[in-house]
């Protein structure tokens, strides 16, 4: 039986990296991450941007 951890390693990504969803016909890509639908692609890029500028405020102080 092959290590689950390892498989998941090589493997293409087969859902979505923000909701854990399924593909459709359609899949999304935002940084060389694969997402399901424009929500997601807003939500990521949403949290990106927080992610920015909670660092840039770490920094600076």
């Amino acid at each position: 039986m092959r290590n689950n951890l390892s498989q998941h390693q090589h493997d293409p990504a087969k859902r979505c990296a923000v909701c854990e969803g399924r593909f459709g016909l359609v899949r999304y890509y935002s940084w060389r991450t694969a997402l399901c639908s424009k929500k997601c692609v807003d939500r990521f890029k949403t949290r990106r941007e927080a992610d920015s500028a909670w660092l840039c405020r770490f920094r600076a102080a």
